[in-house]
Protein backbone atom coordinates (compact mmCIF):
# COMPACT_ATOMS: atom_id res chain seq x y z
CA UNK A 1 0.00 0.00 0.00
CA UNK A 2 1.00 3.52 -0.57
CA UNK A 3 -0.04 6.54 0.96
CA UNK A 4 -0.50 9.72 -1.20
CA UNK A 5 -0.66 12.71 0.46
CA UNK A 6 -3.03 15.57 -1.42
CA UNK A 7 -2.99 19.21 -0.76
CA UNK A 8 -5.38 22.19 -1.28
CA UNK A 9 -7.79 21.03 -3.85
CA UNK A 10 -6.98 17.58 -4.42
CA UNK A 11 -8.47 17.12 -0.73
CA UNK A 12 -11.72 18.46 -1.72
CA UNK A 13 -11.80 15.91 -4.58
CA UNK A 14 -10.97 13.04 -2.29
CA UNK A 15 -12.96 14.26 0.96
CA UNK A 16 -9.56 13.45 2.92
CA UNK A 17 -5.92 14.79 3.32
CA UNK A 18 -4.40 11.00 2.81
CA UNK A 19 -5.30 8.14 0.45
CA UNK A 20 -3.80 4.93 0.99
CA UNK A 21 -3.70 2.80 -2.58
CA UNK A 22 -2.86 -0.46 -3.31
CA UNK A 23 0.36 -0.83 -5.57
CA UNK A 24 2.01 -4.04 -6.67
CA UNK A 25 6.03 -3.85 -5.99
CA UNK A 26 7.87 -2.66 -8.53
CA UNK A 27 4.45 -0.66 -9.78
CA UNK A 28 5.49 2.68 -10.93
CA UNK A 29 3.83 6.60 -10.75
CA UNK A 30 1.47 5.30 -14.06
CA UNK A 31 0.32 2.01 -11.84
CA UNK A 32 -0.06 4.45 -9.04
CA UNK A 33 -2.04 7.35 -11.03
CA UNK A 34 -4.51 4.53 -13.11
CA UNK A 35 -5.23 3.40 -9.48
CA UNK A 36 -6.03 6.28 -8.05
CA UNK A 37 -7.97 7.43 -11.03
CA UNK A 38 -10.60 4.05 -11.03
CA UNK A 39 -11.99 5.82 -7.37
CA UNK A 40 -11.01 9.60 -8.53
CA UNK A 41 -11.01 9.96 -11.70
CA UNK A 42 -11.53 13.75 -11.24
CA UNK A 43 -7.83 13.47 -9.44
CA UNK A 44 -6.40 11.35 -11.66
CA UNK A 45 -7.31 13.97 -14.83
CA UNK A 46 -6.23 16.81 -13.08
CA UNK A 47 -2.41 14.92 -13.06
CA UNK A 48 -2.13 13.62 -16.37
CA UNK A 49 -3.78 14.59 -19.46
CA UNK A 50 -5.74 12.17 -22.11
CA UNK A 51 -2.49 11.04 -23.35
CA UNK A 52 -1.28 9.48 -20.08
CA UNK A 53 1.41 12.71 -19.37
CA UNK A 54 1.77 14.20 -16.68
CA UNK A 55 0.22 17.92 -17.24
CA UNK A 56 2.65 19.75 -15.30
CA UNK A 57 -0.01 21.74 -13.38
CA UNK A 58 0.17 19.44 -10.57
CA UNK A 59 3.50 18.55 -8.79
CA UNK A 60 4.06 14.78 -7.96
CA UNK A 61 7.11 14.51 -5.24
CA UNK A 62 8.35 11.01 -4.47
CA UNK A 63 9.67 11.85 -1.07
CA UNK A 64 9.81 14.97 -1.71
CA UNK A 65 11.70 14.99 -5.37
CA UNK A 66 9.67 15.57 -8.08
CA UNK A 67 9.05 12.99 -10.14
CA UNK A 68 10.10 14.88 -12.99
CA UNK A 69 13.87 14.74 -11.86
CA UNK A 70 13.79 11.42 -11.37
CA UNK A 71 12.31 8.86 -14.24
CA UNK A 72 8.59 10.81 -14.32
CA UNK A 73 6.22 8.42 -14.73
CA UNK A 74 8.31 5.36 -14.79
CA UNK A 75 9.67 6.32 -11.38
CA UNK A 76 9.22 3.03 -9.43
CA UNK A 77 7.54 3.47 -5.89
CA UNK A 78 8.77 1.15 -3.05
CA UNK A 79 6.04 0.62 -0.79
CA UNK A 80 7.54 2.49 2.05
CA UNK A 81 7.57 5.69 0.04
CA UNK A 82 5.42 8.41 0.16
CA UNK A 83 3.76 10.21 -2.90
CA UNK A 84 2.53 13.93 -2.28
CA UNK A 85 0.29 15.62 -5.22
CA UNK A 86 0.50 19.38 -5.12
CA UNK A 87 -2.00 21.94 -7.52
CA UNK A 88 -1.27 25.55 -8.22
CA UNK A 89 -2.42 27.27 -5.38
CA UNK A 90 -3.18 31.19 -5.91
CA UNK A 91 -3.78 33.91 -3.73
CA UNK A 92 -1.84 36.67 -2.25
Amino acid sequence: MITVKLLASLRKLAGDRELTVPLKPGGTVSDLLQAIGEVYPGIRAKVVDEDGELTGTVQVLLNGRNVLWLDGLDTIIDPEQTITLIPPVAGG
